[in-house]
């Protein structure tokens, strides 16, 4: 088990159970360990990598280490990661992590990111890993980072937020592991095509419009609305959503003749 310490909510240091002065050393020399060496870590990637995807991804190599050394088991990464967050890194990110969701904390984010492809890493922004690391259904299926590694362009931010609306919609209830590797991969594009799609035609249907805010307005009940019709016309029409389908499914969501 490692010794790791916490907040309270007055700020105070806290050790689980109950522990002698003696017991505590290994906890306190644990913390200051991670005091003197997360902040050196952290400026240094940040000094080679900026602020970008690369400077996460070398953050959570080197965080490994950390949890490899210090025998920090699965179970207790959340608490690892807030260990640093609030004793040892002088970085102020203002996200809200939520109190005990591991998954949307930034360091496990950043040991997640670690795991993969270096050559996937690079497609994404660090918004855009944010994204998909937030959404534990989105990634369930591994296959992702491999399709992510195929592109031979970087995707839009834009595009790719109403790529994970329609992921998310389809994978409600789905067992993936049914479909081989080129059928998962032919999905993925199929739901980025109508993603770009759906870009193009609501940018074009707008431009020039005297109203056109009312329709800014109603653009998240629009692109539901869109991306309900598109999966219902690929069950019906038993193929991956097409140019045909991205067409049919826009005209019907903004009821267009």
């Amino acid at each position: 088990m490692a010794k790791l310490v916490k907040k309270d909510s007055d700020g105070r240091t806290t050790y689980e159970g109950i522990l002698t002065s003696k017991e505590i050393i290994p906890y306190d020399e644990l913390l200051e360990f991670l005091k003197k060496k997360i902040p050196d870590i952290e400026k240094a990637l940040e000094e080679q990598y900026g602020k970008t995807v690369l400077y996460k991804y070398y953050l959570g190599k080197a965080l490994q280490k950390y949890l490899t050394d210090n025998d920090v088991s699965e179970n207790e990464r959340r608490t690892f990661w807030n260990e640093i967050k609030d004793f040892a890194t002088q970085e102020e990110r203002k996200r809200n992590e939520g109190v005990n969701s591991k998954t949307r904390s930034f360091y496990e984010q950043c040991f997640i990111l670690s795991q993969i492809d270096i050559e996937a890493v690079k497609k994404l922004s660090w918004r855009q890993w944010q994204d998909l690391l937030d959404r534990i259904g989105n990634r369930e299926d591994e296959r992702i980072y491999k399709w992510i590694k195929k592109q031979t362009s970087k995707i839009r931010e834009d595009d790719w937020r109403e790529f994970e609306k329609i992921l998310h919609f389809f994978l409600r209830g789905k067992e993936t592991s049914v479909f081989t590797d080129n059928e998962m991969f032919n999905i993925y594009d199929s739901f980025l095509l109508a993603a770009k799609r759906w870009r193009e035609q609501f940018n074009g249907f707008i431009e020039g419009l005297p109203n056109y805010k009312r329709f800014i307005k109603r653009h998240a009940k629009l692109i539901k609305q869109y991306i309900a019709i598109c999966l219902q016309m690929r069950r019906e029409n038993k193929k991956e959503i097409d140019e045909m389908i991205c067409k049919a499914a826009f005209g019907q969501a903004l009821k267009i003749e």
